[in-house]
């Protein structure tokens, strides 16, 4: 990068800073709706402009500046929403807000009634027959673990599991009629 064109991109910054000043206040002012707010953005934006690197002469300089502004202009009005967003958050009122994870009264007491119904049904199997079906589905082994538990095949420990299950669903089908 030649130093004679950053030397020129940082007068020509200046300049405009200097000659465009108080109408570029005005243009962040009629942006912002703060005039206060407009002249610390104007001067932001000139530092912006002024620290650029010069990698090419800018065509348009004072339209520059201007998008400089205009973009500063917006990014803080969306940097004040977000932080009056998060200062007027409720915490307290969002928790309140939020759906409960535990099952209703009703929904618990007809779980625990199914859940009657298959101890029942396991009852009254056969005792290996019992206990494949509690190590697959309350232990959650695999068929194939379930059958080397017990010294019998996969497939068998299938079928008992099987079994077994279609039993507890018969049970429950005719326990909701």
């Amino acid at each position: 990068m030649p130093k004679d064109l950053e030397l020129q991109s940082n007068r020509i910054a200046l300049r405009l800073y200097e000659s465009h000043r108080a109408s570029l206040i005005s243009y962040a002012s009629r942006l912002s709706g703060d005039p206060a707010a407009a002249e610390d953005i104007v001067h932001d934006a000139w530092l912006l402009l002024d620290r650029q690197p010069a990698t090419q002469p800018i065509r348009e300089p004072l339209g520059y500046f201007k998008r400089i502004v205009r973009n500063l202009v917006f990014a803080r009005a969306r940097r004040a929403r977000l932080e009056n967003a998060a200062r007027d958050f409720d915490t307290a009122d969002a928790v309140g807000r939020m759906p409960d994870d535990r099952p209703s009264a009703e929904a618990e007491l007809m779980a625990r009634e199914e859940m009657q119904l298959v101890m029942d049904v396991l009852a009254s199997l056969p005792e290996r027959q019992q206990t494949a079906f509690k190590i697959y589905h309350f232990e959650g082994l695999k068929l194939r673990e379930v059958g080397t538990r017990l010294g019998i095949s996969t497939s068998l420990a299938q079928l008992l599991v099987t079994e077994a299950m279609q039993l507890c669903d018969e049970k429950r089908q005719k326990a909701t009629r």
